[in-house]
């Protein structure tokens, strides 16, 4: 794994365009990570989750808590029969 600033991938892209390992990407003041790069064929396989994952962020606002907690426990069920 690496830490980059924001800084570093305008000296080098290449961080960005061809990425050989998971990277980080620090905020330059905060030294805070902000991103995370992965190569295209590790992205292949945690597409899913990662894709699952951000749709219950983008949604989390709309359901009340007891409504994501109820979800929370019928999507572990799932993942258990799986």
């Amino acid at each position: 794994m690496l830490t980059i600033s924001s800084s570093a991938i305008v000296k080098k892209p290449s961080y960005v365009t061809r990425p050989t390992e998971m990277t980080f990407v620090e905020d330059a003041k905060q030294h805070i990570i902000k991103s995370v790069i992965l190569p295209y064929e590790l992205y292949q396989r945690v597409r899913e989750t990662i894709e699952d994952e951000v749709y219950l962020m983008n949604n989390k606002k709309a359901l009340s808590s007891e409504a994501q907690e109820e979800f929370s426990e019928i999507e572990s069920v799932c993942e258990d029969i799986n």
